[in-house]
């Protein structure tokens, strides 16, 4: 008879404890009511969410004090739950790791960031998750906003090197200046356009803003807002910060590329017209296009002053989509020990890209 050890019998018995736990609590739920279940599994929601924000680099030294900036942080007691706290020798403050995480100033409970994220995974829209979750529809806004941003945070890098080949190219999309027309100081400076449409303008031009898209052999990808219109050099360099010396380059036929790859460092570069580059010589930067574009499609006309955070999101949604854990999962963790930087006040902010080509507009049309 084959010898047992001691540590293979405490895990069986482990194991067909927790298997009979399970069974109880599962007799035990059947004998709830419909709404009793219901409270029960936000209950259960609210517990791993708060399990995820104590789990992980929780005592993990903070980089700097979110108040002053301060870089000279030492160790001063522990939270209710056991988590450590930070003093900073600049400004006197005490704070943790939660300080500027998602959940640090929020007056909702984690059940309710529990839930959004499992119906913003979904394909929820903003009013469908704001019905869902009890807040109200500016409420459900700014948590995609704050999401987005721990999606941002998340991402894995871009790979590059003498050994990763690399696809790039721009791709362009109708400016939409939604949410200037009576809630910002700055205006309109022209008439409505209908959910991003109504541009008159064939081919590319100053109404049209250019998304930088690159893709790998290794599957990574990533996507910089550029410029408006055609970008310049200056713009192409700036998108481009994530190709690294060494790396062969294939792009189309835009004569940018050609002065500003050689200024990076890049191995080799490969030009194709863009007629070619139709026919599958770009093959893995034109499919990120159509995601990208099916992707924002979705939400029915985005303002160009939000692109960015959803362009982190779809980001987020490629480097996930490989992965064999559950989205909702991965996001519910990055969630509840992630930060953010943009306050209500700073999103409220923030500016409109490339907005020094409507002021010049504007100054022309006075001067005349």
């Amino acid at each position: 008879m084959p010898r047992v050890s001691a540590t293979m019998l405490s895990a069986n018995n482990t194991s067909r404890g927790d298997a009979g736990m399970l069974d109880m609590i599962l007799q035990e739920a059947r004998r709830l009511g419909v709404e009793e279940r219901r409270r029960l599994i936000d209950l259960l929601r609210a517990q791993v969410f708060a399990e995820l924000g104590r789990s992980g680099d929780a005592d993990r030294e903070p980089d700097a004090c979110p108040r002053c900036g301060g870089t000279h942080l030492v160790r001063k007691g522990h939270d209710r739950d056991g988590s450590q706290r930070w003093a900073c020798r600049s400004c006197g403050r005490t704070l943790s790791r939660k300080t500027m995480g998602l959940l640090g100033y929020s007056k909702l409970k984690e059940d309710v960031w529990a839930s959004y994220v499992e119906h913003a995974c979904a394909g929820g829209t903003l009013r469908e998750c704001a019905r869902a979750c009890g807040v109200c529809l500016s409420t459900s806004w700014f948590m995609r906003m704050r999401l987005c941003e721990v999606m941002g945070r998340a991402l894995a890098p871009f790979r590059s090197g003498p050994t990763v080949s690399c696809q790039v190219d721009g791709t362009y999309l109708n400016e939409s200046l939604a949410g200037n027309r009576s809630r910002s100081r700055v205006g309109m400076p022209r008439g409505p356009h209908r959910c991003g449409g109504d541009v008159r303008e064939r081919g590319i031009s100053n109404l049209k803003v250019c998304v930088l898209c690159g893709a790998n052999d290794l599957g990574d990808e990533f996507c910089e807002l550029a410029d408006r219109g055609r970008p310049t050099d200056e713009a192409l360099g700036s998108a481009l910060r994530a190709v690294g010396e060494g790396t062969p380059v294939s792009t189309d036929g835009l004569q940018g590329y050609a002065r500003v790859l050689p200024r990076l460092g890049v191995s080799c570069h490969d030009a194709t017209p863009a007629r070619e580059a139709r026919h599958g010589e770009l093959g893995m930067v034109n499919a990120m296009h159509a995601r990208l574009k099916g992707f924002l499609a979705r939400f029915r006309g985005i303002s160009t002053r939000r692109l960015g955070h959803y362009l982190d999101w779809f980001l987020w949604d490629e480097q996930t989509r490989r992965s064999d854990a559950d989205r909702a999962d991965t996001l519910s963790g990055q969630a509840a020990t992630g930060g953010y930087d943009h306050t209500r006040v700073a999103l409220a902010r923030e500016p409109q890209p490339f907005w020094s080509y409507w002021e010049e507009r504007l100054a022309m049309s006075t001067v005349v």
